[in-house]
């Protein structure tokens, strides 16, 4: 409840006591009055009858004493009935009226009985003898209607008083406590780390006390962000970046090259020889080599800008690295004669002959590649070409299928919807249980059962990446339909389809018409927030407003600021899995972990690690802040066998 209402409320009850016990007073006085009138009445009317019957009563006329009443009870008196004993021949008179009431009392009111009816008898005397006995009765139904007017005319003012008072005090009460609900408003702001308004200062003295309190608290939260968040960037530019360049340096690369490989992704990596650069001499009117590389790296950054995950770094003194994920040979040729282009161009700028200027060395990846075994493959191809003077050489690379048979089966299974589909458990870290599924994608292909990170690039270049999501969505909705008491399932959602507005109004009807809210999680990659921001603020924006929990996969793979995670204001990230396999034993990579992991949690964002093989991994990390954890403690298991697994967790 809150502090206005409160107040309301004690207001309201204090004048409702108030009014009650007035009214009761009120009351009691009116009762005590009206009955005292009631008797006053009757004995006035007694006393006028019984003087005004003497002369009647003396001459024993019966029809005088019949005209005289009837013309009394005519005249709307509060006698209700009148009986006259002759003492001289016995003869018994009765008069009777029913008395009119204009606004009668309700009957449960006259049902309390508070008024009984007056009945007076009296004998009528002259001076020497006895004449009659004469009796009246004085009915309750005017004295039930005047305590009726009275009571309901206090009841009304009192009601109309409370109803006053109540909104006058709510008033007031809304307007003192106005800073309170601006600072309530303003503390959910800062809580998503905005601190763009400070909260202004009410006339209220205390409050204005309160207010200049918050905004300094407001300020130091700020200062401590901006702290935490150019912490992040200055141990990015430290270990990540080359100082001379700008770009990234080969930690980095080989850092984002290994969750690449591990992701199981395809794509090429390109190591490329700039021997021109050794014949730059700015006092000969060329630019600085560092200067030079730096702007090469932009350009090729500037080519690969729609892809994701793409890496420039600098990896020797005249060497730059290139590593593209997602796509195959044919892609990386297209690529590759941008980077020529773009190469020759700086060449020509810089006034130096292009004949042997560079050597270029590309890779595809293998199935079984490590870091090592692809830069050397690519360094290889590099040294082929510098020895044959072709500029660019590609390594040989063994592929299980062609590109023809999986594009072929990729149509085909999504036609039939014979795509397998595999669960792996996300435990909480503090109970152990299982909190969500996180769902896999598998294509059977010849023996092979190929995961969708090999083919999800195939999807977007043949254009069915959003029919594939839309394929998934239906199967697991189908699936939580036919079991309420399954843990809540969460699968990722392609670039293709978080960019289309139009998938993202068919998934949300279809999730609130089947009322899964709360039971189907939706999660998207880093690099998708990063390279297309304002498409992933709309789709989270509409998840957010639909109550449809989602969250970011492979979190901190760039190492880089997390600033986004403010607008998109997810539910839930999970760990890039590089943080947890291959660890060569360096607690650099941690430098930029806990900051990262500290600002989600900041954000009542859950953190979940990915990954994980053993319960001691868990302790290489900022446990504070890890929420959740996943990996192959255990492993995947068909969805087939989802109530089996069930079983044997329970």
């Amino acid at each position: 409840m809150t502090i206005t209402n409160k107040i309301t409320l004690v207001v309201a009850t204090t004048l409702l006591c108030l009014c009650t016990a007035m009214a009761y007073a009120e009351f009691t006085v009116n009762l005590a009055f009206i009955k005292q009138e009631m008797q006053f009445q009757a004995s006035s009317a007694m006393q006028n009858l019984s003087a005004a019957l003497v002369p009647i009563l003396e001459t024993g006329d019966l029809d005088k004493s019949e005209r005289f009443f009837e013309t009394v009870m005519n005249e709307k008196t509060a006698l209700s009935q009148v009986t006259l004993q002759w003492l001289f021949d016995g003869d018994l008179q009765t008069w009777s009226q029913e008395v009119a009431i204009s606004q009668p009392a309700p009957e449960w009111f006259v049902a309390f009985d508070l008024i009984q009816p007056i009945w007076l008898t009296k004998t009528v005397t002259n001076s020497w003898t006895d004449l009659a006995t004469l009796s009246i009765l004085v009915e309750t139904d005017n004295a039930y209607s005047t305590l009726w007017q009275l009571f309901r005319s206090f009841l009304i003012s009192s009601i109309i008083l409370i109803t006053a008072a109540t909104l006058v005090v709510r008033y007031t009460t809304a307007r003192m406590l106005s800073p309170v609900k601006t600072i309530t408003h303003e503390a959910k702001r800062i809580a998503k780390l905005d601190f763009s308004n400070a909260v202004p200062a009410p006339k209220t003295s205390d409050l204005s006390e309160l207010t200049t309190a918050f905004n300094d608290m407001s300020l130091q939260l700020q200062n401590l962000f901006e702290t935490l968040n150019e912490e992040i960037s200055s141990l990015q530019k430290k270990y990540l970046y080359d100082d001379a360049s700008s770009l990234p340096n080969r930690s980095f690369l080989i850092r984002q090259t290994e969750s690449w490989l591990l992701s199981g992704d395809c794509g090429v990596l390109m190591l490329i020889n700039l021997k021109w650069l050794e014949n730059t001499d700015p006092k000969q009117g060329t630019k600085n080599f560092n200067e030079c590389i730096r702007s090469m790296g932009q350009s090729i950054e500037r080519i690969l800008e729609h892809t994701n995950d793409s890496l420039v770094a600098r990896t020797a003194k005249y060497e730059i690295a290139v590593v593209i994920p997602s796509i195959h040979e044919q892609q990386a040729r297209e690529h590759l004669r941008k980077i020529i282009r773009a190469i020759n161009s700086e060449i020509i700028i810089n006034g130096l002959p292009i004949a042997n200027g560079f050597a270029i060395g590309v890779a595809e990846r293998n199935g079984n590649d490590s870091v090592s075994s692809l830069i050397e493959r690519a360094n290889i191809a590099k040294n082929q070409a510098d020895t044959e003077s072709t500029v660019f050489a590609f390594s040989q690379t063994t592929q299980e299928h062609s590109q023809e048979q999986l594009d072929e089966k990729l149509v085909e299974a999504l036609q039939n919807d014979t795509f397998e589909y595999m669960l792996q458990p996300v435990f909480a870290t503090a109970s152990h249980e299982i909190q969500q599924y996180e769902v896999f994608t598998r294509l059977q292909l010849g023996d092979n059962a190929m995961g969708a990170n090999k083919w999800l690039s195939d999807l977007s270049r043949l254009s069915i990446a959003q029919r594939f999501d839309r394929c998934v969505v239906k199967k697991l909705v189908t699936v939580l339909k036919s079991d309420k008491e399954i843990a809540p399932l969460s699968i990722n959602l392609t670039s293709d389809s978080i960019k289309d507005p139009d998938f993202i109004i068919w998934l949300i009807d279809t999730i609130t018409t089947n009322k899964l809210e709360n039971r189907l999680y939706f999660e998207f990659a880093e690099a998708i927030a990063c390279n297309h921001p304002e498409d992933c603020e709309l789709a989270c924006r509409s998840f957010n407003e639909a109550g449809i929990r989602f969250g970011i996969d492979r979190f901190g793979q760039h190492l880089a600021s997390v600033s986004y995670l403010r607008a998109l204001e997810p539910h839930f990230v999970k760990l890039d899995h590089s943080f947890i396999q291959n660890r060569d034993g360096s607690s650099d990579h941690l430098l930029l972990l806990k900051p990262i992991i500290k600002m989600a949690s900041s954000l009542g964002i859950e953190v979940i690690a990915s990954s994980i093989e053993y319960k001691h991994q868990l302790s290489t990390l900022p446990t504070s802040n890890i929420d959740a954890y996943f990996g192959f403690i255990a492993p995947p298991f068909p969805l087939e066998s989802l109530n089996e697994e069930m079983r044997k967790s329970a």
